[in-house]
């Protein structure tokens, strides 16, 4: 397992080092240029090849080394006089987050049920010759619909590694933990913290827990029995997903993909804030496209992203930058950043329709001991502070003081109860004692760090007063909008929280101490547990697909090596199930995935066309007449037909004995076999080499020999199959199909 993991870290090293010198000649310094520049490289890298892939380029991850030779040619003068020690303590902190992470998450290699089969759709979809927008992997003939641009940065690492993209999927995820942690750290110094504060919170980003492992334990649950699960639907009808419990899952959805783009974007607007008398043009440039970059692969994070980079821009230390004196120039700045980078992503905007209906008010608020489980440590340090600021509001006399921080506790308990909603009273509460300190307080160390925290803030009480109406029903109305609020707020609370005890460590010793006692050991039950699961696994391998039925990895691997425009019929099922595997683990598309999956992407005026494929599959696997499979598959546009443990177990024994016999089997292992149909676009007519003896006798098959070896964990296999005879192309439904055909 150790050479995918060198090979892999090499790379990702390669890119940012690549970037390094051009951070230095923004202004950066050493440790923070470090810091970011894996995740700025290949942003650079990456929309300069997503241009080319718009343009109609099928190879447009190559073109991303152009980019990152110039920005190693324009930095290369930096690297002279770096001083080594400094680029060490932010790679440590990375290099430790990512074997944390990867050692945590060795139960969890297999990539199967929640969200992980849909997110490896998409990246085996990204990772196959094609153009933009991206073919959706689950509705054949349709583009995509969904965001796709936090795998993006990626895709070249991942060619250039040359690994598997189930391989690659287990490694991306530390690598997340990697250069989110560095972000975290490169942030909370340039906020004014100290280098432990700086550690403290890019531990936080990636393994702050919640308080109700502690919950379980007191109440008698033994430390290896602790369950996740509930902490992360803590909120009645809710996902409350917080860092620990995302990265350790490990769903590479866009809620993930995009926090150290988040990070990275954020401080970048540290340093606009830093040099804003002189900001040179290249780094507005890098921050268009991090900013950007954050927004596509996340559009929740949009606008709090951008209210974080407007905020760290103009609360600095010194001075809380309005508009007068030559302020505003620095507004316009932020304000043209934002607008850039929707033109500079505006492919992906001007194609992306989400199905929305628009907001409607939360009627029920959050109770208070589901969010005192939930986030109660992570937003202590910000009580903390504001409970020591309301007490110098008063001035230098003891009994103003005692009256300032008494009125304000006051206020709180009235928002409370007035508005019957403890988080929303607490939220404006604490808002207000950042707000005023932000705009004109004197404790200037600390302003920083509150404008970031107040972003959390805002995130808490947005979520408390609106929802996002989208098809969850009723009883989860605001599922989502709480889910993307909580772990944005998270985000941005972890970076905060260390910077603000820091501050307060120097005036309340053992008040922040308790504070930083509390925010750290919040998770310690919830990661005890995770350690000790993880010490009893032994994968043997990254590989994702070890779950699968023996022989279909290998047929995983054969579909990935065929042409673009092969489209296969597989099993239908519902979502977090195990059907569409193929289709999800090679990248190929399917007449039909997760049916589900489509109606949330699309709304509900793609179910006639979902339910339609649906009960033509359905048909094609149970008719018993392999001529009605052939007829079938060919108004589907299916060339390859799959017969495997999920057909046979979902299907009866005469509707697969019919689909195996309703064409040629071209490769089969195990207890998979792909039938085909017609042969595929662009297939090569001298056929591939097979590795391993393949025999398949009955009606219809044909009998395979060679040898075959397929490294399921490391490199691509090489297979072939002999000449295949044409067939007269069908007339398919797909041709007619609307979203923009592929």
């Amino acid at each position: 397992m150790v050479l995918p993991v060198l090979i892999w870290y090499v790379v990702v090293a390669a890119a940012g080092a690549s970037a390094y010198g051009a951070l230095r000649r923004l202004g950066l310094g050493s440790g923070a240029a470090w810091a970011t520049a894996r995740v700025s490289g290949l942003v650079v890298q990456a929309w300069v090849a997503w241009l080319a892939g718009n343009l109609g380029l099928d190879w447009w991850w190559w073109l991303g080394i152009a980019p990152l030779a110039g920005l190693l040619w324009w930095g290369r003068k930096e690297w002279g006089g770096t001083p080594w020690k400094h680029l060490l303590e932010p790679e440590l902190v990375g290099l430790g987050a990512f074997l944390l992470l990867a050692y945590l998450r060795l139960p969890l290699l297999a990539v199967t049920a929640t969200e992980k089969p849909m997110d490896l759709a998409i990246l085996n979809t990204l990772l196959r010759p094609g153009v933009f927008p991206p073919a959706d992997p689950w509705l054949a003939g349709w583009t995509l619909p969904y965001y796709y641009w936090g795998f993006m940065p990626w895709a070249l690492p991942a060619k250039v590694a040359g690994l598997v993209p189930d391989v690659v999927f287990n490694l991306l995820v530390p690598t997340l933990a990697l250069v989110s942690a560095q972000a975290a750290w490169a942030l909370a110094r340039g906020l004014g913290g100290s280098r432990r504060t700086g550690i403290m919170a890019a531990g936080l980003v990636v393994f702050t827990g919640t308080l109700d492992g502690w919950r379980q334990w007191l109440s008698g649950t033994a430390l290896g029995g602790l369950d996740l699960w509930p902490a992360s639907r803590q909120i009645t009808g809710t996902i409350t997903e917080f860092p620990l419990f995302t990265f350790h899952l490990g769903d590479l959805h866009p809620h993930l993909l995009s926090v150290p783009l988040m990070l990275v974007a954020v401080f970048l607007g540290r340093a606009l804030c830093a040099q804003r008398d002189r900001a040179p043009l290249p780094l507005l440039g890098l921050l268009v496209l991090v900013f950007g970059a954050a927004g596509a692969a996340n559009p929740w994070c949009a606008v709090p992203t951008g209210l974080a980079v407007l905020l760290a821009a103009v609360s600095g230390e010194s001075e809380f930058v309005g508009w007068r004196d030559g302020g505003w120039k620095v507004w316009a700045r932020v304000v043209a950043v934002g607008v850039l980078g929707w033109v500079a992503f505006s492919p992906f905007w001007l194609r992306f329709h989400p199905p929305a209906e628009g907001f409607g008010l939360v009627t029920a608020g959050t109770q208070v001991d589901q969010f005192v489980l939930l986030m109660g440590a992570a937003i202590l340090p910000l009580f903390l502070v504001g409970w020591e600021l309301s007490w110098r509001w008063g001035g230098l006399d003891v009994a103003r003081r005692q009256l300032s921080r008494a009125t304000w506790l006051a206020g709180i308990v009235a928002l409370i109860v007035l508005s019957r909603r403890f988080v929303l009273g607490l939220g404006i509460g604490l808002g207000a004692v950042a707000v005023v300190t932000i705009l004109r307080g004197r404790m200037r160390r600390a302003r920083p760090a509150l404008a970031i925290g107040l972003v959390g803030l805002v995130l808490l009480v947005f979520m408390e007063l609106v929802y996002f109406k989208d098809p969850y029903g009723t009883e989860y109305y605001r599922m989502n909008t709480v889910f993307k609020s909580v772990t944005m707020a998270f985000t941005f609370l972890a970076v905060s929280a260390p910077v603000l005890l820091g501050w307060l460590r120097r005036r309340r010793y053992w008040l922040a101490s308790a504070g930083a006692v509390v925010v750290l050991a919040a998770g310690l039950p919830q990661l005890a547990t995770l350690a000790g699961r993880a010490f009893e696994a032994r994968p043997g391998s990254w590989s994702g697909l070890a779950w699968m039925a023996e022989g279909e990895p290998e047929v995983v691997a054969w579909l990935r090596g065929q042409p673009r425009g092969t489209v296969i019929v597989e099993a239908v099922g519902d979502a977090y199930s195990d059907a569409a595997r193929m289709s999800a683990s090679s990248g190929v598309p399917a007449v039909l995935g997760w049916d589900n999956h489509e109606g949330v992407w699309r709304g509900s005026t793609i179910n006639e066309e979902t339910g339609r494929r649906r009960k033509a599959i359905e048909e094609l696997y149970r008719s018993g007449n392999p001529e009605r499979v052939r007829q079938i598959a060919r108004e589907l546009g299916a060339h390859l037909v799959v017969v495997g443990a999920v057909e046979k177990r979902l299907y009866p024994p005469e509707g697969v004995v019919a689909a195996r016999q309703a064409g040629r089997i071209v490769f089969e292992r195990g207890e998979c076999a792909v039938v085909q149909i017609s042969e595929p676009p662009g297939a090569k007519s001298e056929g591939v080499a097979v590795t391993g003896k393949v025999g398949v006798r009955g009606p219809g098959t044909a009998v395979l020999g060679g040898r075959c070896s397929v490294n399921r964990g490391f490199a691509h296999a090489s297979l072939s199959f002999p000449p295949i005879t044409d067939h007269r192309p069908p007339t398919t439904c797909l041709d007619r199909a609307g979203g923009g055909a592929a």
